[in-house]
């Protein structure tokens, strides 16, 4: 026979993929005949960029479009030229179940690249795609909370927690056209270029989510005038208001955003020049939502008339302990070895990479970047050079309790000089943005029912003293004996959980 039992919902966020998936991307491609012969390779990137992605049953599908600009030295050595052509791929993930209100979100990197040339007109490139994809689903568990049944002596707990409100994924499309600033020239061809994007605020309101933002856009490109280069950044602001059942004030938020496919095009004026750009990119944000909660469960139980049999669950309670926001720099040098550097056409940083750890009191970060740079050297030759850091930091933690951070992080190139002749010094900012919380596990009873199979307890009246030890609980000892715990309390007037000093303690069975 199965005792009553009170449940409460909780409901929390189960992973279905958590984790990177890794797909190839190998191709060849002839230069077109308006591009001039390849010399001398300086630097080939490939930026893969995320178009879109959905679940269907098992399966995230994943489709994307990679970037790939080759900058290299033409014929005579002296003028930095790109060829620039693009590589569709695709990847499809299986995942832990099937779920019909899952949602992921999906960022691309590249794991490696190797790219040569073949001949003068040939380029040969072999890659790998590695997607980072979290995927999730709202799930609910029902705890129990309270046993209603006189003979049943019951222990139960309560504490602070974080339930799952909603979790929504949110894409959209910026276009823009902007302008090349009052005095620079105009654009012949785009060598490098970058896009990426920053949430300035966010605010939950009933059932909507409001984000403003900005997409940074930045680009090196070559003169159509004298074939110099040239830089341009400038931003495009946007606000996106998002429906999410079940949001308000109260809610917590973990926000991410992250740039997917993207174009620069140059755009011609009323004369025929390029002075300005046609921007194309695609943002996707996803939100998970908590709301603090009181949790309250029985972790166990006994009968003083039969045997129980008793079954449990586990389950990992969320949270949060708020949220960290540090802006990491740190000056980096670059040195070239037998030159010296006379000009630096343009300074960039790649591939930056955040672990952010807890351990005791410190937050622990480890940031690692690529800082590329071309520059001329004495000679008025055209050189690159790369250099990937690593770097630590660490921060004072002002809750212990937190185990974990969940980060996102941007990292911003904002400054650099040339030290000497053959040193460029680079100041390096990373915003990194922390959800800090915990994950509890915790076992608790689902049922508890009376052992059909198992005799009643022979119950008569009896009166025994137990030497008990200090610190001994008193739910070990009334469970030992059969006694209700409550009995044990008044008869010894002791109302605390354990026993202060070691002491007999009397029990009497009613």
């Amino acid at each position: 026979m199965q005792a009553q039992i009170k449940t409460a919902p909780y409901e929390y966020f189960d992973p279905i993929f958590d984790g990177r998936y890794e797909t190839s991307l190998d191709t060849e491609y002839n230069l077109p005949d308006y591009c001039t012969d390849i010399q001398k390779i300086l630097k080939c990137r490939a930026v893969p960029e995320v178009s879109s992605y959905i679940i269907t049953g098992d399966t995230l599908t994943c489709d994307g479009v990679c970037d790939i600009r080759v900058l290299y030295l033409d014929g005579k050595g002296d003028t930095v030229r790109c060829c620039e052509f693009t590589k569709d791929f695709s990847a499809s993930i299986k995942l832990k179940t099937s779920e019909e209100k899952a949602v992921a979100c999906v960022e691309a990197s590249m794991a490696h690249l190797t790219c040569r040339a073949v001949s003068a007109r040939r380029i040969d490139l072999h890659a790998a795609v590695s997607l980072r994809v979290l995927a999730v689903v709202q799930k609910k568990e029902l705890i129990t909370c309270s046993i209603n049944n006189e003979t049943i002596e019951k222990r139960g707990e309560s504490f602070a927690a974080h339930q799952a409100v909603n979790a929504v994924c949110h894409q959209f499309t910026i276009e823009d056209t902007l302008p090349v600033k009052n005095g620079k020239p105009p654009i012949e061809s785009i060598l490098h270029r970058e896009v990426s994007c920053r949430i300035i605020e966010s605010r939950l309101s009933e059932e909507r989510l409001t984000v403003t933002g900005s997409a940074d856009v930045s680009f090196l490109y070559t003169s159509a005038v004298d074939s110099s280069t040239e830089k341009f950044s400038s931003s495009v602001d946007f606000s996106q208001v998002i429906e999410c059942a079940g949001a308000d004030e109260e809610c917590i938020c973990d926000l991410r955003i992250s740039a997917g496919e993207s174009s620069i095009q140059p755009r011609e004026d009323d004369v025929g020049e390029y002075t300005g750009v046609s921007v194309m990119a695609k943002v996707f944000i996803m939100a998970f939502l908590y709301k603090a909660c009181e949790v309250e469960i029985i972790d166990d139980a006994y009968s003083v008339k039969a045997p129980l049999e008793l079954r449990y669950s586990q389950n990992a309670f969320t949270q949060i302990h708020g949220t960290a926001s540090e802006v990491l720099k740190k000056k980096c040098s670059l040195a070239v070895t037998d030159d010296e550097i006379q000009k630096v056409l343009d300074i960039w940083c790649e591939q930056d990479m955040v672990q952010a750890v807890c351990e005791k009191t410190k937050l622990n970060y480890r940031v690692k970047y690529n800082i590329c740079m071309l520059y001329v050297n004495s000679q008025g030759r055209i050189l690159y050079i790369e250099k990937q850091f690593d770097h630590s930091f660490s921060a004072e933690l002002e809750n212990q309790l937190t185990k974990r951070a969940d980060s996102t992080w941007h990292t911003d190139l904002w400054e650099y000089r040339i030290v000497d002749k053959s040193t460029v010094e680079v100041s390096v900012e990373t915003t990194v943005n922390s959800t800090l919380m915990s994950m509890n596990s915790v076992k608790y009873l689902t049922s508890a029912g009376v052992d059909e199979n198992s005799p009643a307890f022979d119950i008569r009246p009896r009166f025994l003293i137990y030497y008990a030890s200090a610190g001994e609980k008193l739910w070990d000892i009334a469970k030992s004996h059969r006694a209700l715990l409550s009995d044990v309390r008044a008869q010894n007037e002791l109302f605390d959980d354990t026993v202060p000093e070691s002491r007999p303690i009397i029990i009497c069975n009613r």
